[in-house]
């Protein structure tokens, strides 16, 4: 199969970040008089969902009346923080992913739930953000993953046919967002998902990035 792009998910898939947004998310409730651990483990430790969601959740969880901007906001200022006070690093073998990918000719993107200042905050720190020419985040769709916007918003940004991407993903509902948009899936499990992750309806499921073979 001959393909003319890459789409990679963020989170978790490139990089591990759990611990950086719950940090973030408990401390926006904190900061709002709430306790985050309240909430119920399948809100906390869900998979795929926007940031922005996450937010509009939580105000109409708590009550919250302040605007969701500023939520946002406050949440993301402690994200940025709890990232720049941790070691960050590629999941094992992305970096040789990415390389070897683009060494074949294949234009690199980005499709994330999570915010696209952050991850090319994040990118640029880690030395990858060059061999990605687009980052199509949360705010830049309607819908969130399993809806297949996100893929079918970057393929078409890209001006490549989705049938023509090949996508990375770790999380049932992106799985099932790559695939409705028409493209091939490569789902890469994460040892770490605080839940097991449905992978079927990818094309192929590896158990690391290191499987991974151009």
């Amino acid at each position: 199969m001959r393909f003319d792009a890459a789409i990679f998910d963020f989170d978790e898939t490139m990089i591990e970040l759990e611990a950086q947004h719950s940090a973030a998310s408990e401390a926006l409730c904190r900061e709002m008089g709430s306790d985050y651990y309240a909430l119920p483990d399948s809100f906390r430790l869900s998979s795929g969902r926007r940031i922005l969601d996450e937010v509009h959740d939580l105000r109409e969880h708590f009550g919250w009346t302040r605007p969701i901007e500023e939520l946002m906001a406050i949440r993301q200022r402690h994200f940025r923080e709890a990232c720049r006070n941790s070691e960050l690093q590629l999941m094992p073998c992305v970096a040789d992913v990415v390389r070897a990918l683009r060494e074949r000719g294949l234009r690199l993107a980005i499709a994330s739930s999570a915010v696209g200042d952050e991850i090319d905050e994040i990118l640029r720190r880690l030395n990858v953000r060059d061999a990605f020419e687009l980052i199509v985040d949360g705010a830049q769709v309607t819908h969130a993953k399993p809806d297949p916007e996100a893929y079918r918003v970057t393929a078409e940004t890209l001006g490549v046919a989705p049938e023509r991407c090949i996508v990375f993903e770790d999380s049932h509902v992106g799985v099932l967002a790559a695939k409705r948009a028409g493209a091939y899936c490569v789902a890469v499990r994460n040892p770490h998902a605080h839940f097991p992750q449905d992978l079927a309806e990818a094309d192929v499921v590896l158990g690391s990035m290191c499987e991974f073979r151009v």
